[in-house]
């Protein structure tokens, strides 16, 4: 039998002892880290332990257990410590630590777990539902706990529709009720588009949008209407050039960007008062409001070159002034791989375009542009 009891350093015999014995048992796991360090941690009355304790033998052994601070105020506990004895692993112990903690701190108004982990721990932190994108608002965690250069910021959301003591049971049951719904929701047939190249052809070249010959042939190809569309819905995806002009693309990519976990740090220039050898390392600085303020002018980006030099710029800062292991540097990380294939589906700005903004600029703009752009074509 396996009991999962939470314990602190509150005087009593059987929690010490309890305590003592899954310090040596991270103190195995983690050779590397110091042994003061961990007894500290284990043993400070700000922390608490969940161990993992097997009943059947007598007496009754610690073969694991997680240490961990809460910060109940703040709505989030950091866990310092995780680790199973050698011998007990690859017996899924882990998994169901992980959920017994889960379930404990839903009791409370804990929101949130978060914990630096090192290259070996990410593999197992992810397959538990932590993410290395933070999704806990910073203001909760900042300033409360320690960075360590050597991990990855990693947290998870703990969701109160969710009972993580029959986590297992509650996934299969929503696996089966999805395939079920499914089952009744779809039908799957393969029809051949023999006759789209015709509508698409007559709807480009007539303008016609009530055209009812084009409407016949619509609706007798095999699967448009019953898979949802009309010729209407039809009709307006392929009027959909204003949504891939050039500047309408810069906008959605530069929200994208905003709403994205990982942008807070650049969002706003980087104050000086705050980090004083800035500008002496970043000779070119460039933030996302930086950047909205150039696309709003609509003078400053020509070319699609233009754009995605300055968004790069943003990244290649931040790599270039904190050090890889900072949360700083992996924010830049996260952010670059996530808008790297919207960048590389860019196109350019047509020249109807250009002028229609130019248009739109006062005169002496209007005027440098169009030298600029006569310059950048020889």
């Amino acid at each position: 039998m396996i009991d999962f009891p939470v314990y602190r350093n509150d005087g009593v015999k059987e929690h010490m002892r309890a305590l003592i014995d899954l310090k040596n048992i991270v103190a195995r796991q983690l050779p590397k880290m110091p042994k003061e360090y961990i007894t500290r941690l284990v043993m400070d009355r700000k922390h608490e332990s969940m161990l993992v304790v097997r009943k059947s033998s007598s007496p009754s052994k610690v073969i694991g257990g997680v240490v961990y601070r809460p910060f109940v105020e703040n709505e989030f506990v950091e866990i310092a410590f995780l680790a199973v004895s050698a011998i007990e692993q690859v017996k899924g112990y882990g998994t169901r630590l992980m959920n017994k903690l889960k379930a404990h701190l839903q009791k409370s108004k804990v929101k949130y777990i978060v914990t630096y982990a090192d290259n070996n721990a990410i593999g197992y932190f992810k397959k538990q539902g932590f993410s290395t994108i933070p999704r806990m608002p910073k203001h909760l965690w900042y300033g409360y706990i320690k960075e360590y250069d050597s991990g990855t910021l990693m947290d998870c959301y703990l969701n109160p529709g969710i009972d993580y003591n029959d986590l297992s049971n509650e996934l299969k049951k929503q696996k089966a009720m999805l395939l079920e719904a499914l089952k009744k929701s779809y039908h799957f047939e393969i029809h051949k588009g023999s006759e789209i190249e015709q509508i698409q052809k007559g709807i480009k070249k007539k303008h016609v949008e009530n055209d009812l010959t084009t409407e016949k042939v619509f609706n007798k190809i095999p699967g448009l209407t019953a898979s949802g569309w009309t010729l209407q819905s039809y009709i307006k995806s392929l009027h959909q050039s204003d949504r891939n002009s050039f500047f309408k693309q810069c906008q959605n990519i530069l929200k994208q960007l905003n709403n994205h976990c990982s942008s807070w740090p650049f969002k706003k220039p980087v104050n000086p008062d705050e980090v004083p050898d800035y500008t002496e390392v970043i000779k070119h600085p460039r933030d996302l409001e930086s950047i909205g303020k150039r696309l709003e002018s609509k003078s400053h980006y020509r070319s699609k070159e233009n754009f995605v030099k300055d968004v790069q710029l943003i990244f290649d800062n931040a790599k270039l002034y904190n050090k890889p292991n900072s949360i700083y540097y992996k924010h830049a990380v996260n952010l670059e791989e996530y808008i790297r294939p919207y960048l590389d589906q860019m196109t350019e700005p047509t020249e109807a375009e250009l002028k229609e903004y130019d248009r739109s600029l006062p005169h002496k703009d209007a005027l440098r542009n169009h030298k600029r752009s006569k310059l950048s074509r020889k």
